[in-house]
């Protein structure tokens, strides 16, 4: 019995070992730090949602329809997390 519950723990561990390092890849791949993602995305988010409101002259502001699209692509890369994302879409929406 305790060699099964060993060999559960061994490849358990094995598979949250193959996750995190697919996460990094993703991340590394984004240009982000996996260390400091979340930072950098909190970050690149309020830059760019104060750049949609207020939006330089002579450019159209974007529609809060194409910036929950990108919030959405960014979450469906698995850039951004779920409630990364749910923030953004209340940010946006509340702007309106």
């Amino acid at each position: 019995m305790f060699v099964v519950v060993v060999a559960i723990a061994v490849v358990g561990g094995i598979v949250r070992a193959v996750l995190v390092g697919r996460r990094a890849e993703v991340l590394r791949k984004g240009g982000l730090d996996p260390l400091i993602a979340k930072e950098q995305l909190e970050a690149q988010l309020a830059r760019h949602l104060r750049s949609s409101a207020t939006p330089a002259s002579g450019q159209p502001a974007r529609t809060i329809e194409e910036r929950l699209t990108e919030l959405d692509d960014l979450h469906d890369r698995g850039v951004i997390t779920a409630e990364e994302r749910a923030a953004g879409r209340a940010k946006i929406i509340g702007d309106g």
